[in-house]
């Protein structure tokens, strides 16, 4: 409840601005699409995914780039609010950006907005973008508390999916998959009623005598409660000659599967997936595909976006920069992650801890020194290795001519022996 309170106190003086809105423009969102079991299956899908990217802060300078470990870096890779992990902020994020095609989180500052204290992400039922005397506004309703709110667009990280149509907005998937979703609905439902239909009449009972209506039902009940339930183990009924029991063959039901499978394919299509990702089912070729086509835009914007709005100018003049990343070779295979992680390990790239990880392997003690090819030393140390190499390639060059000098002395001398000996 602090957040809620926390939010609302917030926005009490921004909601003032109330009297420059209108009610045109506005997008409601129907919601439709979050009960349809296949765009949630894809939404968790990219969700998940997008979930696993680490966001980073980085700094770019003439004498290279580090990565910085401050107060925002750890709210960012931690605990954006009090509520979600990163895991969960990017999830929720994602996820609206799926159903949508507009995802909206809200910064909040210290009171003299100097610092950061929590980014919430917030599902909206209908929002709009304005514009007063040069300045943006988001305008939307939190689908939480269902009440209404003005903030400075300059405050949300706002994420747009299929940006082509509108000027602030992602274009809403809603009426783009309208015909597949409602002839879907559509088909499911033909389906239910075929099978409920065919299991609403299993036969018939037939009176050879005169009956009314009440009494027809009571032998009915009569019949059922003697002969088919669970206490009839035998499955034999016995009748007389004033009855007989009529059963219906039903035939079991036809379903449309090329009808389903058609409309089921065009969602897909649209989001850029399919099947073997929904399944976890995909091969190396499989993700890398999904990763470039659907993951790695959204980290790219998560990035331009985080960087612009939580940076100033100067911040960003002096080469800050936040980075969603993620390690693409968790699902390469065991020969792919070992020829790759092999050549940077060889060139000094990554430490043997940073190896290690690659192939699954715990980390060691002192395993986070970089190694190059050079009979494996420390990267640190490779210039006094070829130094002492040197060196000592030298000194042999030097002891083995001395050796040969001796030699070819002591030679002479055993010659010179043999010639006074004569």
């Amino acid at each position: 409840m602090g957040l809620l309170t926390n939010m609302s106190r917030w926005f009490s003086g921004l909601r003032r601005n109330r009297i420059f809105l209108s009610s045109r423009s506005e997008y409601f969102c129907s919601g439709t699409l979050r009960d349809n079991e296949i765009v949630g299956a894809v939404a968790n899908a990219i969700a998940t995914n997008v979930a696993k990217l680490t966001p980073q802060i980085i700094r770019k300078t003439a004498d290279g780039t580090t990565i910085k470990n401050d107060k925002l870096s750890r709210l960012l890779s931690l605990r954006p609010n009090a509520e979600n992990s990163t895991y969960d902020f990017l999830y929720k994020l994602a996820s609206d950006l799926v159903y949508t095609s507009n995802a909206f989180a809200v910064c909040f500052y210290n009171d003299d907005f100097t610092e950061i204290t929590s980014i919430q992400p917030v599902t909206v039922t209908e929002h709009r973008i304005f514009e007063v005397d040069n300045v943006l506004y988001l305008k939307f309703t939190w689908e939480y508390d269902k009440k209404s709110y003005i903030v400075p667009y300059q405050f949300v990280i706002h994420l747009k999916g299929r940006y082509n149509k509108k000027r602030f907005l992602g274009t809403p998937p809603d009426d783009e998959l309208k015909h597949s979703t409602d002839l879907l609905e559509v088909t499911y439902n033909g389906i239910k009623n075929v099978i409920q239909n065919s299991a609403s009449l299993r036969g018939y009972l037939k009176y050879n005598n005169f009956a009314d209506d009440e009494e027809l039902k009571a032998k009915v009940r009569e019949f059922q409660d003697a002969y088919m339930t669970a206490e009839n183990e035998g499955g034999l009924a016995g009748l007389d000659n004033t009855i007989d029991f009529r059963e219906i063959t039903q035939k079991p039901p036809t379903i449309p599967i090329a009808q389903v499978s058609f409309f089921r394919e065009n969602i897909y299509r649209y989001y850029g997936v399919n099947e073997k990702i929904l399944n976890s089912a995909y091969t190396e070729a499989d993700w890398n595909s999904f990763y470039e086509s659907v993951i790695e835009p959204i980290a790219f914007q998560l990035s331009l976006e985080f960087t612009f709005k939580l940076f100033t100018d100067g911040e960003r003049s002096f080469g800050n920069k936040i980075v969603f990343t993620t390690n693409r070779l968790q699902y390469a295979t065991l020969q792919t992650r070992n020829a790759i992680a092999g050549n940077l390990f060889d060139r000094g790239v990554i430490t043997i801890n940073e190896y290690r990880e690659f192939m699954y392997l715990p980390q060691i003690e002192d395993g986070d020194v970089r190694m190059v090819s050079l009979n494996y030393v420390k990267a640190d140390e490779q210039t006094q290795y070829q130094i002492g190499r040197q060196g000592n390639a030298a000194q042999q060059e030097e002891d083995e001519s001395t050796d040969a000098a001796k030699t070819i002395n002591y030679i002479k001398s055993r010659m010179k022996e043999g010639e006074n000996n004569v």
